[in-house]
């Protein structure tokens, strides 16, 4: 069932990333931080327990997407890292130990057989913990950007990770050196009242009592698998969007992840330490603590299956960076300067009888769609108000009296930024030497038409395009020039400058074309 979960969204995954819609951008993160397990020990009276979550990592990749500038979701896939130290801290000098059952000593007094009791005593008994999950996030993203480029911002994302152990393990840590002891193995013997290897810690070799400082040599079970099970995680995230390209960003933030399920199996209950199912091994130095099984305390029990460890959560949180690559179109709002390039020579071409038009670039067929119908009304409209055959001139130039390099600024074009109709400083230089040459000719007529890319909806662009021509009008209008001398439309995309494969062609699409119209002498 879990396979085919995984298989299922990796799939949706896939068929995501390759579509690449508009707002749409793939992620890749890393994390560090505390990220272990919460619990709490109880029970443990032969020790004070402690636990210490410790440093661990996240790592991932993921597809967002944003239904709107601000507010997306995102689906990923990755991999954290939970590490937990558990300690119970004492030492021998305590009438404190656990009891790991009743062996019979055939050589305390030879010939005699005594029974006793084999005990075990902590000290600084140290247990790691980790464990490893696949994870598939799944967040809501909310994000605000700032300044005129949008090169700053925030962003904050909530929702949800589900986590799949694919590793999970203990272990337990020995003493740096042979002085630094974690266990001793103590007999008691109630017929004589004497307990053997005990407070005194010295070292009975023959009965195999005695200290131990590196108990991963000689305990079964001293490192083994821990019993994990699926998980839910609740996820916050915070932090600040920086801007490195048109393309990519950088994510700097700050996370938290609060598991909200148990995670920790109850199956086979059994004690911490175990004795040896026959009689404790005796006779050898070497021996003492051979036989003996530790069972991780997330797996033990005491009393009549009560649990040392009831319930285990995951529990992470720390800092976190990731870089965001833009799939698909830009975005609208980012700004562009001025085209900087040479303009495109211009040629004089008769498009009607009565007017004369400058075209940089044939007009594109006509498609079957309700915007191109009325820029194509838009332009009709245009040559029902020109003056009529007997009153305009037409041809390739205009008269000699007229110099060519006012022809030249009349017909130059201004430009815009990405998604706006402002006129800018250059654009203003442009229009007041324009104002000169319609000042001195005052026959001259003027088409204004307003021009743009092919980023954004046709409805956009037909009203943004518009935007642009009347704002070149009402400039000239502000500076004298009969508002009957001057005629905008939109030609919105369809009347290109240059095709728009890249960026420095879009950047030559977003201008204002004039048509100056010259009546017949």
């Amino acid at each position: 069932m879990k396979k085919n979960i995984l298989l299922s969204l990796l799939i949706l995954l896939s068929v995501q990333v390759m579509s690449q819609e508009k707002g749409s951008h793939i992620s890749i993160w890393g994390g560090v931080g505390s990220a272990g397990f919460k619990y709490k020990m109880t029970g443990v009276d032969f020790a004070t327990p402690k636990r210490d979550i410790l440093t661990g990592g996240q790592a991932g990749i993921g597809y967002s997407y944003f239904f709107t500038k601000n507010v997306g979701i995102t689906i990923g896939l990755g991999a954290s890292h939970y590490r937990t130290r558990a300690t119970l801290e004492g030492n021998f000098l305590s009438d404190k130990f656990f009891m790991l059952g009743e062996y019979t000593d055939n050589d305390l007094y030879e010939g005699h057989i005594t029974d006793y009791e084999l005990r075990v005593r902590t000290q600084n008994w140290t247990e790691f913990q980790t464990s490893k999950f696949l994870e598939i996030p799944v967040m809501l993203n909310l994000r605000k950007k700032f300044g005129k480029e949008e090169g700053f911002g925030f962003y904050f994302s909530i929702g949800a990770k589900l986590q799949i152990p694919f590793s999970a393990k203990y272990s337990i840590e020995d003493g740096d050196h042979a002085e630094q002891q974690r266990l001793m193995i103590s007999g008691y013997y109630p017929e004589h009242n004497l307990e053997l290897g005990g407070f005194g810690g010295e070292w009975l070799p023959q009965h195999a009592f005695g200290n131990i400082h590196n108990p991963s040599e000689r305990l079964n079970n001293a490192t083994g698998k821990l019993d994990f099970k699926f998980n839910i995680s609740a996820v916050a995230e915070a932090g600040i969007l920086i801007s490195l390209s048109r393309r990519t960003e950088l994510a700097l933030g700050v996370f938290i992840d609060c598991g909200l399920l148990d995670i920790n199996k109850k199956e086979n209950p059994k004690a911490m330490f175990t004795g040896p199912e026959t009689d404790y091994v005796s006779g050898a130095v070497n021996n003492v603590g051979n036989g003996i099984t530790y069972n991780s305390i997330l797996k033990s029990t005491y009393g009549v299956n009560k649990r040392y460890v009831d319930k285990v959560n995951t529990f992470s949180g720390g800092g976190k960076v990731g870089l965001r690559i833009k799939l698909g179109k830009l975005s609208k709002k980012e700004e562009q300067p001025q085209p900087t390039m040479e303009q495109p020579q211009l040629n004089l071409t008769s498009s009607t009888k009565d007017t004369v038009y400058i075209y940089k670039i044939e007009s594109q067929p006509a498609q079957n769609d309700s915007i191109i119908n009325e820029i194509m009304n838009a332009l009709k409209e245009i040559s029902k108000n020109a003056k009529t055959e007997n009153d305009m001139v037409y041809g390739d130039i205009f008269p000699d009296h007229i110099p060519a390099e006012e022809i030249d600024i009349l017909f130059d074009p201004i430009y815009f930024d990405l998604n706006k109709a402002v006129l800018t400083p250059a654009s203003i230089s442009n229009l007041n030497k324009k104002v000169l040459i319609l000042q001195k000719h005052p026959e001259i007529r003027l088409m204004i038409f307003g021009n743009t890319c092919d980023l954004g909806m046709d409805t956009h662009n037909f009203e943004l395009g518009r935007k642009r021509a009347d704002a070149a009008r009402n400039y000239l209008i502000s500076k004298g020039i009969a508002p009957e001398r001057l005629d905008p439309s939109t030609l919105s995309k369809y009347q290109p400058e240059r095709p728009n494969t890249d960026e420095t062609n879009r950047m030559h699409n977003r201008r204002d074309d004039f048509k100056p119209i010259y009546p017949k002498k």
